[in-house]
């Protein structure tokens, strides 16, 4: 059964309910520009404080009602009831995107991520947006931990709310489901541990471990791709002349600049979503 919304929507949504929380949390602050923000990018980036990078794969499910699903009558997993929820994953001989994403967990341990939903109806979903709460009802299951695939036929992550445990089909392998309470403590924790390393620091390591993930035609249009983003900002500059400047502009612009670079890289290269937490003052 559809869900009555779209992937692109539960991933705007996703973003920009994270983003409203940070206002209010009290750890990491997601850093998730958008074209709009572009004129005044540095006003929630502090460059002389740790980045740490989150990438989130949305997948959109499907609801499942009634118990011929496979899931319930044949494999009889545990812990599993209707309706539960089906997440499809990209088929091994149609596209590398789970194994690029295995390696890439292996490269940022713990922030490499799918985020499938744990609402229903549209109905649940304009509650949870309203309420700024899309990101607290979803799913995130790490790569790894699925782990690879064993064939090319179809796979999914059947799972259900209320439950930290998934399984991977039609092999049924456990799966554990994470939620961003979780991943908001993990965040806080290591930021701690890299207290040294500053976010320009962080954006710079983050463009060298993706580089090997990225297609050459996406690195040979790296230039391009900054030089349009700097029009961008150059254009909303001039209508947003009132916007309040931090006081060394040159150089958070310049940060944040490189930010929506490997953004860009990372969402057509690699087709997920970066985010970056920093600490509160």
């Amino acid at each position: 059964m559809k869900l009555g919304y779209t992937e692109f929507s539960f991933g705007y949504a996703f973003t920009e309910n994270l983003v409203r929380a940070s206002a209010t949390r009290p750890s990491g602050a997601p850093v998730f520009p958008n074209l709009v923000q572009e004129a005044q990018l540095g006003y929630d980036v502090r460059i002389d404080y740790p980045g740490v990078p989150v990438f989130f794969q949305f997948k959109l499910p499907e609801l499942m009602v009634r118990d011929t699903a496979k899931e319930i009558a044949t494999l009889r997993l545990r812990g599993l009831s209707t309706p539960f929820f089906r997440m499809p994953l990209m088929r091994r001989d149609q596209s590398d995107q789970h194994a690029h994403l295995i390696a890439l967990e292996r490269d940022f341990p713990g922030a490499v991520f799918y985020a499938s939903p744990l609402l229903e109806t549209n109905g649940d979903f304009n509650t949870a947006y309203c309420a700024g709460s899309v990101h607290q009802q979803t799913a995130l299951f790490s790569p790894n931990d699925i782990g690879p695939l064993p064939d090319n036929k179809s796979h999914s992550v059947a799972y259900t709310s209320g439950s930290i445990l998934a399984w991977r089909c039609s092999e049924p392998k456990e799966v554990k489901l994470n939620t961003y309470d979780n991943l908001d403590l993990t965040l806080s924790n290591r930021l701690t541990e890299r207290k040294d390393t500053d976010f320009e620091g962080s954006i710079q390591e983050v463009r060298r471990k993706i580089d090997r993930f990225l297609p050459s035609s996406i690195r040979q249009a790296e230039d391009q791709l900054r030089g349009r983003i700097l029009e961008r900002r150059s254009a909303l500059e001039e209508r947003a002349e009132d916007v309040a400047r931090p006081d060394d502009v040159e150089r958070v612009q310049h940060a944040t600049t490189e930010l929506l670079v490997v953004r860009e890289l990372a969402r057509i290269g690699l087709g997920v979503d970066l985010l970056m937490a920093q600490p509160r003052q």
